[in-house]
């Protein structure tokens, strides 16, 4: 999907109190003199150890997360009454402390002390000479532990079909004769950072291996046309990708698996479901309607609408049996999404029905792909991902407020008795340089800001090849 993008933002900007934030006239008053004293007092407060420097801690005990917590008492009635207010805070959301006393719904990584901070990489990134390509592991991941970033979504499966990792079942890349995701593992897992292996789940760009041994799995187009997308109705389609996943699973022991293209295709148009026999056969057994009968096809017709229904049910399956799959190995392994930006229109016009899925808990992370550089937009489509990513008891629903900086969900009462659960992380997409925007320093921080207050639990950047030195200095500090 394409968002057009405008270059609306707010700047935002570490105001440190630095000697310049105040400029003294040469004669003072005595009441200007109080003033002065005053301000002195209530800096000094403010950057003394004991204003309350925390750290957020993640389990493998790598600090993620830094927060100065700022309360009424510790702030003179100068500096409330100060004519230039203090931007915004850029540090994660949940964890900044409030002058008043809230009743919030933790999030997952609220309960976890984590601020989950990450970036979409791949391959080429590092190249296939084995050598150089460690050395450049190396030096990247150094400089990403130094900006905070603790979660690498590495691709594994791309587009064409190939796989990065030693794989028994599928092709790899030839250009990487060897274990290119391992080396990589090992170098994340020295520095405490979490590893999603990333596939591109139903694109076969490549037509290479078993799917070259069977092109009917292929989706044949409305103009009888074949497209170079696996189909996710059928069964033998579902358990081939899947068994890509649990091989990996199996032989890195990971603990999440990344699902990018969990989708039927966007292009030559939406929607865009497979018309073989096969599937049109198996569409009838299920519905009892059959496709050839259909004279309009469109979103007036109740059997049109049946079918998009149908087919948005196998994207929804192949989630349903990889989970499964998966917790057949014996371990818990998570999984996340990256999904397309509004999910009305996901379900509909590609199939992708994630907000269910979340409803359902079958993924453990949502990343909506928010590539714009229209902030108004940005804000409204992550605070209606972290409402899709709540979960409640029966009959109870979660509800964003509205307003920057108002908490993304609340608890609502029914009979006096509710309580909501948060099911699912949610953390927005940052476009850095997309098809869809380039960004700055400046608006990257704004959208971090934005899906703290939203009540996200981080952020991924897309992609590594975009984040350079120019992003990564800004996060250091």
């Amino acid at each position: 999907m394409k968002i057009k993008t405008g270059l609306r933002f707010r700047s935002s900007h570490f105001n440190g109190m630095g000697p310049g934030l105040f400029r003294w006239r040469a004669a003072l008053s005595a009441g200007s003199l109080v003033l002065a004293m005053a301000l002195l007092t209530a800096v000094t407060l403010l950057l003394s150890p004991s204003a309350g420097v925390a750290a957020a801690v993640s389990r493998e005990g790598m600090v993620v997360s830094f927060q100065t917590e700022e309360t009424k008492e510790g702030l003179s009635a100068a500096v409330q009454a100060s004519t230039q207010p203090p931007a915004p805070s850029l540090l994660p959301a949940q964890a900044q402390s409030k002058n008043k006393t809230e009743t919030k719904t933790k999030t997952p990584a609220q309960l976890q002390g984590t601020w989950i901070s990450g970036v979409w990489m791949h391959p080429g990134m590092f190249g296939p000479k084995q050598d150089e390509a460690v050395s450049k592991m190396k030096i990247v991941l150094d400089d990403y532990v130094k900006a905070g970033i603790n979660t690498l979504i590495m691709l594994v499966k791309d587009t064409s079909g190939y796989v990065y990792y030693q794989s028994d079942l599928g092709v790899k890349d030839p250009a990487y004769d060897w274990d290119f995701f391992g080396t990589f593992l090992s170098e994340a897992r020295q520095r405490n950072m979490t590893v999603h292996p990333w596939f591109c789940v139903f694109p076969e760009g490549a037509l290479a291996g078993q799917v070259r041994e069977h092109p009917e799995w292929l989706i044949v187009g409305p103009g009888r046309e074949m497209v170079r997308t696996v189909n996710p109705a059928l069964s033998e389609v579902r358990a081939y990708e899947i068994s890509l996943m649990t091989e990996l699973v199996k032989k890195y022991g990971v603990d999440w698996v990344h699902l990018d293209y969990i989708r039927f295709p966007c292009e030559p148009s939406e929607p865009y479901f497979s018309h073989d026999a096969k599937t049109q056969k198996l569409f009838k057994e299920e519905t009892g309607i059959d496709f050839n009968s259909l004279k309009a096809r469109d979103s007036g017709n109740p059997y049109w609408n049946v079918w998009l229904e149908w087919n948005r049910q196998q994207v929804t399956r192949f989630v349903k049996e990889l989970k499964a799959e998966l917790a057949a190995t014996g371990r818990q392994i998570k999984i996340s999404a990256a999904v397309f930006p509004d999910a009305d229109n996901a379900r509909v016009l590609i199939g992708q029905d994630w907000a269910r899925w979340a409803e359902l808990g079958l993924i453990d992370m949502l990343c909506p792909m928010l590539y714009t550089n229209d902030t108004v937009l940005f804000d409204r489509l992550t605070r209606q991902a972290v409402a899709a990513g709540a979960g409640a008891e029966p009959g109870i629903k979660a509800v964003p407020q509205a307003g920057p900086g108002a908490p993304a969900v609340k608890d609502i009462k029914t009979k006096g008795q509710a309580k909501l659960l948060r099911k699912i992380m949610v953390c927005p997409g940052i476009g850095i340089g997309t098809s869809h925007n380039q960004s700055t320093p400046d608006l990257m921080m704004e959208e971090i800001r934005l899906a703290q207050a939203a009540g996200a639990d981080g952020v991924i950047f897309f992609s590594g090849g975009s984040l350079t030195a120019f992003f990564l200095d800004r996060l250091k500090n």
